[in-house]
């Protein structure tokens, strides 16, 4: 045996002959899986995000209040009486002019007995520096989420609206028990 035939010389018997494969499919198939360990350099950038408090505000009707809200999934429970704050949702670092959340929340009508269920998709407005989510519950029905880092809404400063910020108790003035008989009616529209 000569030492080419020991390393695979051109006598080896075993020899392995590269062969192209005979359909054009095999040949694509094979690149494909030559390429694909390299896709992984070709994702997306992530968006760097920020954990921020959110709190909302209800500037509705002394006889409704937002009981639940959530601002794009993160759970900000009661709005009403100038809120509490409830950690956490993300936050882009950077605003970004597309930025938009989808707010849910849950308005309750203590005079007529009765609740729905809302949602909207908003616009966050623009901010310098993540900070805290204020979503406010605006008289006319609408919705605004703002981000201030430094300023809350009592602020002249403030970003945000600086429609009055009522300090009710429907819950107290039209007490569920002797009112409603504990009967409440959901009018949410299909």
């Amino acid at each position: 045996m000569n030492s080419q035939d020991a390393i695979g010389g051109r006598n080896a018997r075993n020899r392995r002959i590269f062969r192209w494969p005979e359909s054009r499919a095999r040949a694509l198939w094979l690149l494909l899986a030559c390429l694909l360990p390299l896709a992984g350099g070709c994702q997306a950038r992530q968006e760097e995000k920020t954990a921020v408090g959110i709190t909302g505000i209800d500037h509705l009707a002394d006889h409704l209040s937002v009981q639940d809200f959530s601002v794009a999934g993160y759970g900000g429970g009661r709005a009403g009486g100038g809120g509490g704050t409830v950690c956490c949702a993300m936050l882009p670092a950077k605003w970004r002019p597309d930025l938009r959340v989808k707010v849910e929340w849950l308005e309750q009508n203590w005079r007529g007995c009765s609740y729905r269920r809302l949602q909207q998709e908003v616009p966050i407005d623009r901010y310098e520096e993540a900070g805290h989510l204020w979503v406010h519950f605006l008289a006319d029905g609408s919705v605004r989420v703002v981000s201030s880092g430094l300023d809350a809404p009592e602020s002249p400063t403030y970003p945000g609206p600086h429609d009055p910020i009522p300090q009710k108790h429907p819950w107290k003035d039209y007490p569920s028990v002797e009112h409603c008989n504990k009967q409440w009616k959901d009018v949410t529209q299909p």
